[in-house]
């Protein structure tokens, strides 16, 4: 298997959401980022929102089989 890519899937809380939880996925992560630079990241999201809490985050791995 070979990585094919990696996405973070971002839950923030805000009362303005649906239920107050909102997930946001972003594809086309690094292979494997840090706990500092997911920290960083939803720091900088926080930042362009309206009031957004950081609840937490899942880092998904994509690994390519091939069929050979």
């Amino acid at each position: 298997m070979s990585w094919k890519k990696t996405s973070i899937k971002i839950i923030m809380a805000n009362k303005d959401y649906p239920n107050g939880i909102k997930f946001f996925t972003y594809n086309n992560i690094i292979e494997a980022p840090t706990r500092e630079q997911i920290k960083m990241f939803a720091e900088g999201l926080q930042l362009l929102s309206n009031g957004d809490a950081y609840l937490g985050s899942e880092v998904i791995k994509h690994d390519e089989l091939s069929a050979d």
